[in-house]
C-alpha cells in the first residue's frame, strides 16, 4: 500500500494538470458552461488527491491465521498503533500470540519510517509502560498475592520469589553481572524497550534525539542499558560520558516508585552493571558507602562493582564487613563471602576466612563447597603451593575426618593442576566434570590466571 500512494497521488495531479491544460483550449462560446463544469471536476479531483495524501500518512496492518492463510489490510495510522499496543497484556494462555501482535505491531511502526516518530516521541514522553518480560508478570503476581493475603489479614510475604531473590545480597550480587550479556532480543521486555528498537531501525537524527532525549528523563537502569547499547550503535562513544553521568545521577539520587515493577526493582543492580562494563571508578568512594543498606542489609550490586573495579584492593573493606556480628542475613554472608574468597591463597584476608568457614562446625556439610575455591580463579603455581600449604594449616586444626579427606582430594586435584604428569599416579583427581565441575563454576567466576 505504501508503495501505490506515491503513484496515485501523481496520477490525480497528473490529471488535474491534464485537464486544465485541455480546457484552455474550449470553445469560448460555451466557455460559462464548461467552466462549472470544470470546477466541479477540479474539486473532485482535489478531494481525492487529500484522501489519497492521507493514506500515504497511515501504515497497514496485516493480520495472519494460521488455520487458511486470511491476510485482512487494517489501515491505520502510527498513533492508533501505540494505542493498541498499550492494551496488549501478555499473560497465560495468550501469551504466545499476543507477544506475535506485539512484534507485528513494532514491525508496522518500523515500516512507517518517519511517520512514526511524532507518536513514539510522544508516548515516550508519558513515561507509562507496559511490562513483557514472563519474570515481570510474575512480580507483579507475587504482589498482588501478597497484597491479597495482607488484605485477609494473613502474613503476606513480599520479600519471597523474584523479589525476594532480587534483593537479597545473594541475588543482587551475581545478577549484577547482567549488562555484559545483554543483548537485543526477538521479543522487547517492555513496550517503551520495544520502542526503542523502532527509532534505532528507523534511524536518523531525529530518531536519534528521542532517545537521547530519553535517556536524559528515565529513572530505570535497564532503559539506560538499553540506551547504551542502541545509542553506542548509532554513535560510537559520543553519549558514554552522558551514560555515566545519568548513572551515577540515579544511584545517589534513585527516582521513588511504588515498587510494583520488577524493572523499578532491579534498577541499581542493572546501574551498578553498567559501571562494571565501563570500568569505571570514579564512583568507587561514593560506593564505598553503600555497601550496607538504610535497612540493615547487603547490597550485592555494590559489592560485585567494588570487587570488580578494586579487585584484591576490595578484600579487606568486604572482609570488615563479613566481621560485623549485626550481620545475620546468610544471603548477604555469601555475596561478601564470595568477593572475598576470589582471592584465598594470594590475601591474607581471604586465606584467614577460608579456615574460618572450614573450622566453622555449625556449618555442617556446606563447609564441604567451599574448597571449590581453591582450584579455580588464579591458577599460577605460586597460589597453587599457597592454597595447599593453607590446607595443611586447615588440618592441623580440624578433627573432622570427613572434612579432612576432602581436603585431601582437594590437595592432590591441586597437585595435579600443578604437575598433569602426576595424574596417573596419583589417581586422577580431575575435578572439571560432573558435580565437581559444576561447583567449581559456581564459587570460581574470577579470571583464570596460569602460569605460561
Amino acid at each position: 500500500m505504501k508503495q501505490t500512494i506515491p503513484i496515485i497521488v501523481a496520477a490525480l495531479v497528473g490529471a488535474a494538470a491534464v485537464f486544465v491544460l485541455k480546457s484552455g483550449n474550449s470553445n469560448p462560446v460555451t466557455g460559462g458552461a464548461d467552466s462549472s463544469k470544470l470546477e466541479q471536476q477540479i474539486a473532485e479531483l482535489r478531494k481525492q488527491l487529500n484522501e489519497a495524501k492521507a493514506q500515504a500518512g497511515r501504515v497497514d496492518v496485516i493480520e495472519t491465521k494460521t488455520t487458511n492463510t486470511v491476510f485482512t489490510a487494517i489501515t491505520t495510522s502510527p498513533e492508533e498503533i501505540i494505542e493498541e499496543l498499550k492494551l496488549i497484556r501478555p499473560t497465560g494462555d495468550t501469551r504466545q500470540q499476543s507477544m506475535r501482535n506485539v512484534i507485528h505491531y513494532m514491525v508496522s511502526l518500523t515500516k512507517a519510517g518517519e511517520k512514526s516518530l511524532p507518536a513514539i516521541d510522544a508516548f515516550l514522553k508519558t513515561n507509562s509502560d507496559v511490562e513483557y518480560e514472563a519474570r515481570a508478570l510474575a512480580f507483579q503476581r507475587e504482589r498482588e498475592e501478597a497484597a491479597d493475603a495482607k488484605a485477609r489479614g494473613e502474613e503476606g510475604n513480599s520479600q519471597s520469589g523474584i523479589q525476594g531473590f532480587l534483593r537479597s545480597g545473594f541475588g543482587s550480587y551475581f545478577l549484577s553481572n547482567v549488562v555484559k550479556g545483554m543483548k537485543r532480543e526477538l521479543t522487547p521486555q517492555s513496550l517503551r524497550i520495544g520502542l526503542f528498537f523502532v527509532l534505532e531501525d528507523i534511524g536518523g537524527d531525529v530518531a536519534e534525539q528521542i532517545l537521547a532525549s530519553v535517556l536524559d528523563d528515565t529513572g530505570r537502569g535497564l532503559e539506560v542499558a538499553f540506551l547504551d547499547m542502541i545509542l553506542t550503535e548509532m554513535a560510537p562513544d559520543l553519549y558514554k560520558d552522558k551514560v555515566l553521568e545519568v548513572t551515577h545521577d540515579l544511584l545517589i539520587n534513585a527516582p521513588t516508585t511504588d515498587g510494583s515493577s520488577l524493572f523499578d526493582e532491579a534498577s541499581r543492580m542493572v546501574l551498578f552493571a553498567i559501571l562494571m562494563k565501563y570500568k569505571d571508578a570514579t564512583f568507587v568512594d561514593a560506593a564505598k558507602t553503600m555497601i550496607i543498606t538504610p535497612e540493615g542489609k547487603v547490597d550485592g550490586a555494590v559489592v560485585n562493582y567494588l570487587s570488580t573495579i578494586l579487585g584484591e584492593k576490595a578484600v579487606p573493606l568486604l572482609y570488615a564487613k563479613l566481621k560485623d556480628d549485626s550481620l545475620t542475613d546468610d544471603g548477604d554472608k555469601m555475596a561478601l563471602g564470595d568477593a572475598v574468597l576470589k582471592y584465598v591463597g594470594t590475601n591474607d584476608d581471604s586465606n584467614a576466612y577460608f579456615k574460618e568457614i572450614m573450622l566453622n562446625k555449625e556449618l555442617g556439610r556446606l563447609r564441604y563447597l567451599a574448597p571449590g575455591y581453591l582450584v579455580g580463579g588464579d591458577r599460577s603455581k605460586a597460589t597453587l603451593r599457597n592454597r595447599q600449604n593453607l590446607i595443611e594449616s586447615i588440618k592441623e586444626d580440624s578433627e573432622d575426618e570427613g572434612l579432612n579427606r576432602r581436603l585431601d582430594g582437594v590437595y592432590t586435584q591441586i597437585e595435579v593442576m600443578i604437575d598433569p604428569s602426576k595424574a596417573e599416579e596419583l589417581g586422577g583427581a580431575g575435578g572439571g566434570e560432573g558435580i565437581g565441575g559444576l561447583l567449581n563454576g559456581l564459587f570460581n567466576r574470577g579470571n583464570e590466571k596460569k602460569d605460561d
